[in-house]
């Protein structure tokens, strides 16, 4: 099986893994592989979808119709 050495994590991520890791009863490298493998697994999503999340949460935009077309179209 592949192996994998990172270098430099910071220690407050190290920390939190270390704190997974003690909460759900696993070894530190089984806990890093779990979340490495939700990470790659992850979608991202689409300008649309992270901004009607956002607006949903945040309540409606302050920028017009207009703005709002440009900014996406920036994105590409």
């Amino acid at each position: 099986m592949p192996a994998l050495t990172l270098k430099g994590i910071p220690e407050e991520v190290m920390d939190r893994i270390r704190e997974l890791a003690d909460t759900e009863r696993r070894s530190l490298n089984q806990q890093a592989i779990l979340l490495l493998g939700r990470a790659v697994a992850e979608q991202p999503d689409s300008f649309g979808t992270a901004y009607r999340r956002f607006r949903k949460q945040r309540g409606p935009s302050p920028l017009d119709a207009d703005t709002l077309d440009s900014l996406r179209d920036e994105e590409t």
